[in-house]
């Protein structure tokens, strides 16, 4: 499994509208993806206003196929809903050796 780890800075009063919003645009054009896991949101508890969206997928080349135009559509929808852009500070890619089993490797 890949994580794909996006960082970003949202005031606090714009937390709920940035989730409701995620969750109703990008959660459902990433999931229409082969290879889409799942998805996570999560503050940071030193830096409130940094979110972290944190995505699940089942292999690097999963994540890479979604196109280039998939992505550029989704964010317009997105940044049309929120009426703010939010630019990612940081994407990070890890990739999980463990599933939480001691001493066990996937």
């Amino acid at each position: 499994m890949v994580i794909e780890w996006l960082i970003f800075h949202v005031p606090l009063a714009d937390q709920p509208r940035f989730i409701t919003s995620d969750a109703a645009v990008w959660t459902p054009a990433l999931a229409r993806n082969d290879g889409f896991l799942g998805k996570e949101i999560w503050q940071d508890v030193a830096a409130p206003e940094r979110i972290n969206l944190i995505i699940r997928w089942s292999t690097m080349a999963h994540w890479k196929a979604v196109s280039p135009e998939v992505l550029a559509a989704t964010d317009h929808a997105f940044q049309a809903a929120m009426g703010v852009v939010y630019p990612v500070l940081q994407c990070l890619a890890y990739e999980v050796l463990s599933g939480g089993e001691a001493g066990s490797l996937t």
